[in-house]
């Protein structure tokens, strides 16, 4: 049936299977996880229950806070194919991810994606320059002077941020006769002849992030679900025939929903934020503290897929790289931004039976 599928609707002047239906492989895998969020602060001068007359002398600039963050996977995989359907041994080399689940088919004429992952012990850096500069400010009262709010990044230690994230996609190839993705991206059939096609590609994602005591909580969950559409375009560039291909295929999909939502909780006491929450004085300050966050609305993005690929087969041999990246972004009319990016590379050298 797998053999049936393989040839139906193929034209056999520009695609074919390759001669061997079997291979081993020894692959090199690394996965590239980034998250980011900035927003600014709303809270007035007058908000703060502090004396006006010390105001840092730049208090205006430092009206923001930003969390970056980072990691990667890296392992190495022994695996058998037949016919692109695949059994992989991974072998760990650094691995930050907690938990990790996919499932995808990656077809000719359409293919589909489901995946999940939770990352408990990110690391990552912390611009904090409002809190920063209500310290300075705290700090003016007490020396009477106007010093400026002196501000700069600083390490998040391990723990201290979370991530998870879900997505499910689809995709549909056009072009499928004379264009193989199967070729392109994996070397599992040939392109004997350059060939492109439109995409169509649709996309659910979701995140949740979470931050212990970097905000004015002990504990802040920021939550985004977005869905995304969009057309998109690939390209085999066939060599030798087909020895050589080289594929580049990318798609903007324009954000139709993108939602985010804000929560929070102090259990502990030990944040600041917890002893000025019951004086009457700071209630203006915690009220506008997320006004950027809570109360903005959703602007208009373009989130992307992309891809780039190159194989080489040379008698039973081959050798394949791969390259996926994708960019999910969140803004508001209220200047909040959330960018998620994510990429994954691997290195294949297989033998064909």
């Amino acid at each position: 049936m797998i053999n049936r599928m393989q040839d139906a609707g193929v034209d056999t002047n520009y695609i074919r299977k390759q001669k061997y239906d079997r291979m081993v492989y020894l692959g090199y895998y690394g996965y590239f996880q980034q998250h980011d969020m900035t927003f600014p602060v709303l809270v007035e001068n007058t908000d703060i229950p502090l004396d006006m007359r010390y105001i840092p002398s730049n208090m205006s600039e430092k009206k923001y806070m930003m969390a970056d963050m980072d990691t990667y996977q890296t392992e190495v995989e022994l695996g058998i194919d037949w016919r692109g359907i695949s059994i992989e041994l991974p072998i760990p080399i650094r691995n930050r991810y907690s938990m990790s689940f996919g499932l995808a088919k990656n077809g000719s004429v359409w293919g589909a994606r489901i995946r999940y992952k939770s990352l408990r012990n990110m690391e990552g850096v912390l611009d904090d320059a409002f809190n920063r500069a209500m310290a300075q400010w705290d700090s003016n009262v007490k020396s009477q002077t106007n010093d400026p709010a002196i501000t700069s990044e600083s390490t998040i230690p391990s723990g201290q941020i979370d991530l998870k994230i879900f997505y499910v996609e689809g995709y549909y190839v056009f072009n499928n006769k004379r264009f193989s993705l199967a070729a392109g991206a994996y070397g599992d059939m040939v392109q004997k002849r350059s060939a492109g096609s439109l995409f169509v590609m649709g996309n659910y994602y979701q995140s949740r992030f979470g931050a212990n005591n970097l905000f004015n909580h002990e504990r802040d969950i920021f939550r985004n679900w977005k869905i995304s559409f969009g057309p998109g375009y690939g390209y085999n560039w066939s060599i030798n025939g087909g020895k050589v291909c080289i594929h580049m295929s990318v798609i903007p999909m324009i954000s139709i929903w993108n939602h985010l939502v804000h929560k929070y909780s102090d259990d502990n006491g030990t944040n600041t934020s917890v002893a000025t929450a019951t004086d009457p004085r700071w209630s203006n300050y915690n009220a506008h503290y997320y006004d950027a966050v809570d109360n903005g609305r959703s602007r208009f993005v373009f989130n992307y897929y992309g891809r780039l690929a190159v194989s080489y087969s040379f008698d039973r041999f081959l050798l394949n790289f791969l390259m996926n990246y994708r960019q999910y972004l969140y803004r508001n009319n209220a200047d909040t931004e959330i960018n998620n990016r994510e990429a994954d590379a691997q290195i294949n050298f297989g033998f064909r039976f």
